[in-house]
């Protein structure tokens, strides 16, 4: 499992794969987002939080990518920090692990500002405990777990219900945070994506349906040629070999899958043959079992029960063969 997460997180770094990402989960496909302008953070979150008694704790989080990025709309220019936690199992408590991410994201902002202000002498009175001033502003921090299972997401994606009973009188007081999910298995429809994601998500989407997956590769011929590491996640997580570089330096895995299938027909005959093999063997056994069950009964004169105690056949198949033998 570690080395898919490995997989997963340097996929989703590349800054062109990132921006296609958010670019076709945020923006419908257009390209907002400009993946040379993207800015790589820190993934280790640390911040230092007071516990009382003028005592504090360190917190320290690694996120699994994180970006600033700039987005330019209607010739505005906005900011955002961008974050993608991949998610190779299902973790129950995503709203809690996300959440403190983002506060962790939103603090070092804080921190980040108020040590600035304090040393360049922009701190009131008023200000000067926090270091963070009236006209200070954060950038929006965005978190999307991206789940890569074959399983439906059956976690929760709010706090909300993460927590027990709650007193009516007391949850309009309680904040929520919501997750924003993005679960490839559970997709009706992906978004429009303009890189490999589209395939790699695709083939994703249908690996719990086989016939979908040879029909969704005979339809667009992007999967006859694709790079490596597109390549290797659909190995990984749709468990379709990976077939050798082709003539072009890229992978077919349209060849790959056709192979899958191919194997999966061929494991059904030999099954069938397997089948219908222990099913003469015991049509044969029971032949056997009649005739010497009728010779006995006619030669020594005995019971049919009696024939079947000198034959030793099991107790719990007698009524069987009496009802053979009317």
């Amino acid at each position: 499992m570690a080395s898919k997460d490995v997989a997963t997180k340097k996929y989703m770094r590349n800054p062109v794969i990132f921006a296609d990402f958010f670019n076709g989960l945020i923006y419908g496909g257009k390209q907002v987002i400009d993946w040379a302008t993207l800015e790589e953070i820190d993934t280790s979150m640390l911040s230092i939080i007071p516990t009382g008694n003028r005592k504090s704790k360190s917190v320290q989080k690694f996120r699994d990518i994180i970006k600033k990025s700039i987005i330019m709309k209607n010739d505005k220019i906005f900011y955002a920090i961008l974050g993608i936690e991949n998610q190779s199992d299902i973790h129950y408590a995503m709203p809690v692990r996300d959440m403190l991410y983002d506060a962790l994201g939103y603090m070092r902002q804080v921190e980040e500002i108020s040590v600035f202000n304090k040393i360049d002498g922009k701190c009131s009175a008023d200000s000067y405990l926090s270091g963070f001033t009236k006209t200070d502003k954060l950038i929006p921090v965005v978190t999307v777990t991206l789940y890569w299972g074959d399983k439906s997401w059956d976690a929760p994606t709010s706090l909300q219900e993460m927590l027990t009973d709650v007193d009516d009188a007391v949850r309009p007081f309680i904040n929520d945070y919501n997750i924003n999910l993005f679960s490839i298995i559970d997709c009706e429809q992906l978004p429009s994506f303009s890189t490999e994601l589209r395939e790699l998500f695709s083939i994703l989407n249908t690996r719990n349906d086989k016939t979908r997956m040879y029909e969704l590769v005979q339809t667009n011929n992007k999967f006859t040629n694709l790079q490596r590491d597109t390549a290797e996640l659909i190995r990984d997580f749709a468990s379709v070999k990976l077939p050798r570089k082709n003539s072009g330096g890229g992978y077919n895995m349209c060849k790959a899958v056709m192979e899958l299938k191919q194997e999966g027909i061929d494991l059904g005959l030999q099954q069938g043959i397997e089948r219908g093999m222990q099913q003469g063997i015991e049509q044969g056994i029971q032949q056997t079992h009649l005739r010497d069950i009728k010779n006995i009964t006619n030669k020594l004169g005995v019971s049919i029960d009696e024939a079947l105690k000198i034959l030793e056949i099991p107790e719990n198949e007698w009524e069987k063969y009496k009802s053979m033998l009317k």
